[in-house]
């Protein structure tokens, strides 16, 4: 694990210390992009069961998206995704150990604002804007050796469980973006992003908003962080002037 995160630390001081030149006035390019995220369902769903300890979570993501910068300061970017989100869970319930899985595949499409950051050497971007996602599906994993009879064993039932969430959430991502270029013709660049998203609203469909042992019912919302890479390839320019 140490020999990971210095491998993982070496490769952003590495990306963040190469020189990048800004990009072209009006330049549109077509992305793509491929990374991975630490997920989260904020607020535990246990339908009425106990709930147990939250586990580390990952999911994979990757998609294309069209960038349009109007100047050096600011431009816009708009992607689809598709992105394994959901949450694991490990730990004692109704007596005994139990492990759980809540696997949920995504499109997302963003449409984000990009603003490059002042008075830095290197070019650096933010970016934030909205997030559509749509849900595709579903599937819990669910095991318990022995131990007591739940309140609600149906709820802990693996197999697809499409129907428990809603079909769309809208969520509010943040990035911040390094763009290195490859080539001497400034078409072409390598992308480095660390992507974050908070969803707006409930993921649970209302049939299944159930209120947990305490008799009381909290949302839940999708959350995730992780890092992007990928290749930006410059198609056109809309006006302007090159600098």
């Amino acid at each position: 694990m140490k020999v990971y995160i210095h491998s993982l630390s070496f490769v952003l001081m590495l990306i963040f210390s190469l020189n990048v030149m800004a990009q072209q006035k009006g330049s549109v390019w077509i992305n793509g992009e491929a990374g991975l995220n630490s997920t989260w369902i904020l607020n535990q769903n246990a339908y009425g069961n106990q709930e147990t300890e939250y586990a580390t979570s990952f999911g994979s993501t990757g998609g294309v998206g069209l960038s349009y910068f109007k100047n050096r300061e600011w431009g816009m970017k708009g992607a689809v995704y598709m992105s394994r989100l959901g949450q694991d869970y490990s730990g004692e319930q109704g007596g005994a150990l139990a492990k759980r899985k809540v696997n949920l595949t995504y499109i997302e499409v963003p449409f984000m604002l990009m603003r490059q950051i002042p008075y830095r050497e290197y070019p650096t971007w933010i970016s934030a804007g909205p997030n559509i996602m749509v849900l595709l599906k579903a599937k819990q994993e669910y095991s318990r050796d022995g131990g007591s009879e739940l309140p609600n064993p149906d709820g802990m039932a693996s197999g697809e469980v499409t129907e428990r969430f809603k079909p769309v959430d809208v969520a509010l991502n943040f990035s911040l973006n390094r763009m290195v270029e490859l080539n001497y013709s400034r078409s072409l660049m390598f992308l480095f992003s660390i992507n974050s998203s908070f969803g707006l609203l409930d993921i649970n469909s209302k049939e299944y908003q159930l209120p947990n042992t305490h008799d009381i019912y909290g949302s839940s919302h999708n959350f995730y962080i992780g890092v992007k890479f990928g290749l930006m390839f410059k198609v056109g320019r809309i006006g302007g002037s090159r600098w």
